[in-house]
């Protein structure tokens, strides 16, 4: 059997006689409540029941005299006495109630049978006492109490007197009898607990024994095992600390170069990157060039185009010029036609009015188509001025085009070479950038590697660590246990 299931074994005999113990003190004080309130709940009460009848009885004397000796009240004690009548009912159904609750109280039961009996003969007697008095039979009903009335009266009292005592009697025996269960529960309490005590103390001294024994077999074996475990964890602490420190410098020396690669790399990329812009730069200009000399091309045509237009036009303006002498020649025509009409009409006389209006209005045309004419001649002189200009600015805009377009053609080839050069170079760049990326995954590779070595090594190093404080711990358990058991010194402190 384990030394837990024999600790658990001596605990649940002690919690087994501790138990029996609380359930014999449960019971006795369950019953002694019982007798108590058997005491204050029906006992008493029926005490209380049994001065209550003595008082009723006693005031309904006092009311049948008020009735016979005061005529004046009688009406008032009437009242007076009905009330301490059911009054009276009432304390005996309370006092027939408590001797149902009570148990085994047949005798009490008897009382109150001879109660009512009694009653029921005193209310007769009340009856014909008060109804003598109300006819005015004074001297008969005065002789019809004294005879009949008081002496069923104070049997009655004497009877509540009887009760009341003999219930005194009963109550003092009952608590005789219950001072005595509380002695013998209190003796038989103090016993099983000292059993308890006892038996408690039996199974501790006996478990001590056997367990410190047990105990004491292990201590030796744990203390000689845990010295061997100390001096060998020490040993794999120290080894593990060597290389623990191997592998940090080692680390440490991983991490230079791969930060050294790490920069080779970004410059490489840098480069590569620079590489590539120029390249993609050149594209830009060489494609920038070519749109130049295409776009010259389209300005050498459309300036040809312009010259070609520009000569048209001077043309049509020569002819625009003779058109305008021709209308000038027939406003001046028109003028004079517009004389020789006005003069006919006027010869014509009042038929030639009309026609003279004509003539006035194709004159005033003539007018103006004159000096029309005379502003469009300027106009066409204008133009024609503008259009030598122009003829002269578009022969040096064509020489100026053809020369542009020659040194766009010479940019665009020294844009070309340059945009093969750098193509060159940016391939040559990005394989190196490429070679750099390629070392720096290299490196990172050793590094995490390295990094899981060094972790590794602490880990183990931290493993030996707890080994060595777990086997010291061992070791100085072993000496506690020993001194605790009160046995022999531990093996391993006497070999150290």
């Amino acid at each position: 059997m384990t030394i837990s299931r024999k600790i658990i074994g001596g605990y649940a005999i002690v919690l087994i006689l501790l138990t029996l113990v609380t359930g014999v003190s449960f019971y006795a004080l369950n019953q002694m409540q019982t007798i108590y309130n058997h005491f204050m709940n029906v006992d008493e009460r029926l005490m209380e029941g049994a001065n209550e009848l003595r008082t009723v009885a006693f005031a309904q004397q006092t009311y049948v005299r008020g009735i016979l000796l005061f005529p004046s009240l009688r009406r008032l004690n009437q009242t007076l006495l009905q009330n301490n009548d059911r009054q009276f009912k009432q304390i005996l159904a309370k006092m027939r109630q408590l001797m149902r609750i009570a148990e085994g109280h047949t005798q009490g039961l008897e009382f109150i049978k001879d109660f009512e009996s009694l009653q029921e003969k005193l209310e007769h007697a009340e009856n014909e006492a008060v109804r003598l008095a109300l006819e005015d039979k004074i001297e008969e009903a005065t002789a019809y109490t004294i005879n009949e009335f008081r002496p069923l009266s104070f049997a009655l009292i004497d009877k509540a007197a009887e009760f009341h005592e003999r219930k005194s009697r009963l109550l003092d025996q009952a608590k005789v009898h219950l001072m005595e269960e509380v002695r013998l529960f209190t003796w038989t309490l103090a016993a099983v607990s000292l059993f308890a005590v006892l038996a408690g103390v039996a199974i501790g001294i006996h478990l001590s024994r056997t367990i410190t024994r047990e105990l004491r077999e292990s201590i030796v074996q744990l203390s000689a095992s845990s010295a061997e475990i100390l001096a060998t964890t020490t040993q794999v602490a120290s080894g593990a600390a060597e290389t623990a420190a191997a592998v940090s410098e080692t680390t440490a020396t991983v991490e230079e170069v791969k930060q050294t690669a790490q920069l080779a790399s970004q410059k490489a990329r840098h480069v590569s990157d620079s590489a590539q812009k120029a390249s993609n730069v050149s594209q830009a200009g060489r494609k920038s060039a070519e749109e130049a000399i295409e776009g010259m091309h389209r300005i050498q045509g459309q300036m040809e185009s312009i010259a070609e237009s520009i000569v048209q036009l001077s043309e049509q303006s020569h002819a625009i010029g003779e058109i305008i002498a021709t209308v000038n020649d027939l406003a001046e025509q028109s003028n004079l036609l517009a004389v020789n009409a006005a003069i006919e009409a006027t010869r014509a006389g009042e038929q030639g009015k009309s026609f003279g209006v004509v003539a006035q209005e194709i004159r005033s045309l003539a007018e103006q188509s004159r000096q029309a004419t005379g502003q469009v001649r300027t106009i066409l002189g204008d133009i024609q001025k503008a259009t030598n200009t122009a003829v002269l600015a578009t022969e040096q805009g064509n020489k100026a085009v053809k020369a542009g377009v020659k040194q766009s053609t010479e940019t665009d080839e020294a844009i070309r070479l340059l945009s093969v050069s750098i193509n060159e170079a940016a391939q040559a760049a990005t394989q190196i950038a490429a070679s750099s990326q390629q070392q720096m995954v290299g490196m990172d590779q050793v590094a995490v590697a390295m990094s899981n070595i060094k972790q590794a090594s602490e880990q183990n190093v931290a493993g030996t660590r707890q080994a060595e404080l777990a086997a010291q711990g061992l070791y100085e358990m072993g000496g506690r246990l020993s001194a605790l058991v009160g046995g022999e010194a531990n093996p391993a402190a006497r070999m150290k």
